[in-house]
């Protein structure tokens, strides 16, 4: 037994709290059937004073005292509660005793000594527990003090077999409510044990593997759902990451193999100085391809991971687009494609990484050109929209195909596969560009159409210096 387990806890929680409830229940109970059974008595001895009362008024006008005294015992024995009352006028002297309390010497308060509404009061009398009612009347212009009695004996041996019973009860209760509490959680609590063993079952090896989801509808098919919903999630972030070190390793090997290759034909026999300098030339441009290629990797791990932050400050967005698309007419210009760039006023500040921002226009560049047949068209749009600015790269290429739409923001994803290394990259722009604006709190809107061209469109806040 686990005192940390949850069918543990859930036991001694639900034990604890039915116990207070029981003991409250219990005393509340004990004391409410006490002020019940003695609130009966006291009634009934209030009845016998009035009655007592009216016998009086009837009779002690027309009787002598002994008279009225042998009147008072047939009325003692022939009334209810028997003969257990007395009475005696305001200078103490009794009118009628009944025996049993004379015997026990029970004594009486005078009228002065006593409130109008009477005095209850519980003595022993002959070994037994009396309660007692005195009550000062006026009969006839005269003060009397009545008092009556009736035996409780019954009512507190009725009383402590109560209490006996409770404190037996409760206990017992307690036993058979934990038990079943225990047999409750277990039976609860047995769908959790399944589902943690179906999840332990799942590894790396098998993530294909589901939790069974009963239909219920309650916490644990929310649970078990959630789970799976959760299993989907790391399935796909585990495909993504052997998808993702396949390629790198692919394109890895690519130039590694390149500088090799070139490496060992420069030095298997002499060269001339030509020769070992377009060796150098070409080793130096698979180098600079795979550290190209290493920084974008770099990048996107660390955004992965959430160590990659951009700090946003205000931008110059005029001279940022003016500076890349110096570099853009650079690349357009060996395909023969006319690059276009809307001039934008100077002085719109943006909120925005410098550097980044830069990044992010080169990349859409970049791809716009790559996927442009010789003879067509790039063009770059900025304008103001609002508080936002509105930055579009368009081209007029061969646009994108429906089923490749979904994925051209997947890392080493290339629409068109026949591609080159030199032509068609290695397909980390575009995941680099998502990751750009995701951080700067914007997103890549996409519009295209197979054969005509693509626009590739995102905002940044405009901010006033």
């Amino acid at each position: 037994m686990n005192p940390r387990s949850i069918r543990f806890r859930l036991t001694a929680w639900y034990s604890a709290i039915l116990a207070a409830a029981l003991i409250a229940f219990g005393i509340l109970g004990f004391f409410a059937l006490k002020q019940s059974l003695f609130h009966a008595v006291d009634e009934t001895l209030e009845d016998r004073v009035a009655g007592v009362k009216r016998f009086m008024e009837e009779q002690t006008a027309s009787l002598s005292v002994r008279e009225i005294r042998d009147e008072f015992r047939e009325h003692s024995v022939l009334g209810p509660g028997g003969d257990l009352f007395q009475v005696c006028d305001a200078t103490g002297v009794w009118l009628y005793r009944s025996a049993a309390l004379e015997n026990a010497g029970a004594t009486i308060e005078l009228p002065g000594q006593i409130g109008s509404g009477g005095v209850f009061t519980e003595r022993v009398v002959a070994g037994a527990l009396v309660r007692f009612y005195a009550k000062p009347v006026q009969v006839l212009g005269k003060a009397y003090t009545i008092q009556v009695a009736s035996p409780v004996d019954e009512l507190v041996e009725g009383m402590r077999s109560f209490q006996w019973t409770l404190v037996l009860a409760i206990p017992a209760l307690l036993l058979a409510a934990a038990a079943g509490g225990w047999w409750l959680s277990h039976r609860a609590l047995a769908p959790v044990d399944a589902i943690t063993a179906a999840a332990r079952s799942i590894e790396g090896k098998n993530l294909d593997r589901r939790l069974p989801v009963a239909a219920t509808d309650d916490e644990l098919q929310r649970l078990s759902t959630t789970l799976n919903q959760m299993l989907d999630r790391i399935e796909g972030a585990f495909e993504r990451v052997r998808r993702f070190t396949a390629d790198a390793s692919h394109e890895l090997r690519t130039p590694i193999a390149l500088v090799r290759t070139s490496a060992e034909l420069a030095l298997r026999k002499p060269r001339s100085e030509q020769e070992y300098r377009d060796a150098l030339q070409e080793i130096l441009g698979e180098a600079e391809r795979t550290t190209e290629l290493l920084e974008d990797l770099l990048s996107l791990a660390r955004a992965d991971a959430g160590k990659a932050s951009l700090e946003l400050t205000n931008v110059d967005a005029s001279e940022v687009l003016r500076e890349a698309g110096v570099v853009g007419e650079r690349l357009a210009e060996p395909k023969g494609l006319a690059f276009e760039m809307a001039r934008l006023t100077p002085g719109l500040n943006v909120r925005a990484n410098r550097e980044a921002f830069r990044r992010l226009l080169l990349i859409l560049m970049d791809n716009a050109v790559k996927y442009t047949p010789a003879g067509g068209k790039v063009n770059v749009e900025a304008k103001r929209v609002g508080g936002t600015l509105v930055v579009e790269v368009r081209d007029n290429g061969c646009g994108i195909r429906p089923e490749d739409a979904p994925h051209i923001f997947e890392r080493f994803y290339r629409a068109d596969a026949s591609r080159n290394r030199d032509s068609g990259g290695v397909g980390l722009g575009l995941a680099l560009a998502e990751w750009i604006a995701t951080a700067h709190e914007t997103a890549i809107q996409v519009e295209t159409k197979e054969g005509e061209g693509s626009t590739f469109r995102f905002r940044l806040e405009v901010t006033e210096v």
